[in-house]
């Protein structure tokens, strides 16, 4: 890609900073400085703390849901103030930009796009050059978004191509034989314990059976096809394994969090 990104003016915000302070808000406010017209959207400031994987596994899975020409911004930046660099990816239309932590990963190998490192020196032309230690998501992620969405800047212009980046986080599920192995990613706001099992993967085999903290949980379509209180496992919105307890809450029942094992059973 040489030229300018062909924004469409929406920008989509990922971080973990939650709601408290004035983090999410000044960011807001940098790109409105720069973009007056931008409509920024709040993908989710819940992340996990300090964990890029789950940050990265939403973008990935939530993307398609906006019109093409849109710019996904993702701060989830532990090693903020450090050398760790910062990349701007495009693919399938969209544009992403997020620091060099395996957040991205997964976005780039699904997306096939094409990733430049940027250099903080080539942005000093455009006026972003006093970074704090601690908030590069005001300083520098930002106002690089904020430009990229408004067309005045182009990859080559900010950044040098590559392939060099840092791997996902976590491991990509398995098969092995008639199973499937995977992982918890996070737990959604009911307790829903959600897993890095795409649905794709499901279709391969029949008589479908999990096994996750020594229960063997059993396939339905929807929650409601269990009585309350009873475990499931189902595809969920975002086309991913997701086990359930109707009603109540999977990860308090379970003793399930992020990172336990997951394993689908298949014929």
């Amino acid at each position: 890609m040489s030229g300018a990104f062909p924004g469409c003016g929406v920008l989509s915000i990922t971080t973990d900073f939650g709601h408290r302070g004035p983090f999410v808000g000044t960011m807001k406010g940098v790109i409105l400085r720069r973009l007056r017209s931008a409509q920024l959207v709040d993908l989710t400031h819940e992340v996990h703390v300090h964990w890029p994987a789950e940050a990265g596994f939403w973008l990935e899975r939530s993307y398609r849901y906006f019109p093409e020409g849109s710019v996904h911004l993702a701060v989830v930046d532990p090693g903020v103030g450090t050398g760790r660099h910062v990349l701007l990816a495009v693919g399938d239309g969209h544009a992403f930009v997020a620091p060099d932590n395996g957040l991205l990963a997964g976005v780039i190998e699904r997306t096939g796009a094409a990733v430049y490192r940027v250099d903080p020196l080539k942005l000093r032309g455009y006026g972003i050059e006093r970074l704090s230690a601690t908030f590069h998501g005001r300083d520098l992620l930002a106002p690089l978004a904020a430009e990229v969405a408004a067309g005045r800047v182009t990859p080559a212009q900010i950044g040098t191509l590559t392939s060099d980046y840092v791997p996902a986080l976590i491991e990509a599920p398995a098969r092995r034989g008639n199973e499937i192995h995977g992982l918890v990613v996070t737990t959604d706001h009911f307790g829903n314990l959600i897993t890095n099992i795409d649905a794709a993967m499901l279709g391969e085999f029949s008589q479908l059976t999990v096994r996750a903290a020594g229960h063997r949980i059993p396939f339905h379509r929807t929650y409601a096809d269990v009585p309350p209180g009873g475990l499931l496992a189902l595809v969920n919105s975002f086309e991913v394994l997701e086990i359930a307890v109707a009603e109540q809450n999977a990860a308090t029942t379970l003793g399930l969090s992020r990172g336990g094992p997951v394993v689908v059973e298949g014929r």
